[in-house]
Parts: C-alpha cells; structure tokens; sequence
C-alpha cells in the first residue's frame, strides 16, 4: 500500500504540474483524489464531513528561498482537530521547485505556486513561492568599496543564525553583513561595493539594507538606507542603527 500510495503521489505531482495552474490546478487535484478514492486505490475517511475544518491556508501566503535550499511548509487546518492532515503537493513550475516526496527543492530564480490538496478534508490552497539568487558576494565584481558598521536588531531580537543580511543598490546585491564582537557587542560589518569610486550628486546610489529569516522563509527591508560616498561610515563607536519593529 506504501508502494502505491507514493506512485499515485508522483502520478498526481506529474499530471497537474504539466497541465495546471491556479485554482484549476487545486479542483483537478481533488477530482483525481475522489477518482482514485472511488475505486479504492486510496482511502478517504467516509466521516470526512464532520471532520472538514472550516478553512485550511497558508500563514503567509507567499514565501521566499534561495536557489538550491530545501524546505517545506505546512497549511494550517482550522480547527485542528483532523486527525490526517496528509496532502498531495503540486508545482505548477518544476523547473523553479521540484519536488521530492513532501520536500520542496529551489531549482532556480523565480515565482511559482505550489498546490496542497488535503486528502482527509478534501479541500484546497496555495502558496506563491520566490525563490532568489543567493545572497552571496563577489568582492571581484565591482573596483570600489566603503565599510559600514550596524547595530542590528530584529522585531525586537538579535539576529539569529538563520537570517542572512545585505545590503542592496536597487535589486543589485552590493555586500553581505558579517557578525564581529566589540567589547560585549556583536556588531555587523557590511563591506559594500560598487562601480563608482564615490556617488556623484545628481546620481546618488541609495544603500539598503535586507534580512532573509530561513526559518521563516521571510525577508524584510530595514527602514535606514544611506548613500554611497566609498569611505568607511558609522564607525564602531557609532554604527548605524538598523531595526525592524
């Protein structure tokens, strides 16, 4: 039955991925679920109805992960008193994140929706998923750089070992933050670079700055941003301060 049970899994994956999109895909998926129930092939709870939550969703809706992570996100059953909350998983984009069983693989950049079908409740939904280039930097790519020192915090929290920071000219990644400890302090240093030895007035190149949360599958801007000048700015004794509420 195990056996079987996997087959129909990359069956469905297989069909509805090619073929669907959307809400189409998320009905076509229940239709082969009741198909597949009705000749036996796969067991349905025939007191589903009184289990049925009254919604099932993802909180959020839209995640984020770079190329090459795995991860997996879970809906959420409402009230949570379904004892099976087994789905079947659709990418609708297996070429952005494939599949392999209930694991999402980031194959490369872009949007996809990924589809979940309750099979005890038989209902449906959604998640849009981004997945990004990784926040990686290549200090060969631009000639000029300026360093700045931050002092980081995080809906209230330091930052963790699973978020990434970094900083942006627009969409173009410029530098990565990286922990250092002064006095009792754990400090982030940002070498940012850029094409231009210093910005000129009539073009100022705005620096923001990002935290990805890979626990979350979240990102979020940091309300401060400065303007490139190539010097070292916000020294240790005075960084900046970057702080999401």
């Amino acid at each position: 039955m195990k056996r079987l049970y996997t087959r129909l899994k990359a069956l469905l994956t297989k069909v509805t991925a090619s073929s669907l999109t959307g809400r189409a895909g998320g009905e076509s998926v229940l239709f082969l679920i009741l198909l597949l129930s009705s000749c036996g092939l796969i067991e349905v709870d025939p007191d589903y109805e009184a289990q049925v939550p009254a919604k099932m969703y993802f909180s959020p809706d839209t995640v984020y992960v770079m190329v090459g992570d795995t991860f997996v996100v879970h809906p959420t059953f409402e009230p949570d008193s379904i004892a099976n909350k087994t789905c079947f998983w659709t990418s609708l984009d297996m070429d952005i994140v494939s599949l392999k069983n209930d694991t999402l693989i980031a194959e490369q950049e872009g949007w996809v929706r990924i589809v979940a079908a309750s099979i005890s409740a038989l209902m449906t939904d959604s998640v849009d998923v981004c997945v990004m280039e990784p926040w990686v930097m290549s200090e060969t790519k631009y000639p000029y750089e300026m360093v700045v020192y931050a002092d980081v915090s995080v809906h209230g929290e330091p930052v963790t070992k699973d978020m990434t920071l970094a900083a942006f000219s627009g969409i173009s990644l410029r530098g990565v933050g990286t922990p250092i400890t002064v006095g009792k302090k754990t400090l982030w240093r940002f070498r940012i670079y850029n094409d231009f030895e210093f910005t000129l007035p009539y073009a100022e190149t705005p620096i923001t700055f990002w935290v990805y949360d890979r626990n979350t599958l979240q990102r979020e801007m940091f309300p401060a941003y400065i303007i490139y000048n190539g010097e070292t700015a916000y020294p240790p004794s005075e960084p900046l301060v970057l702080e999401i509420e």
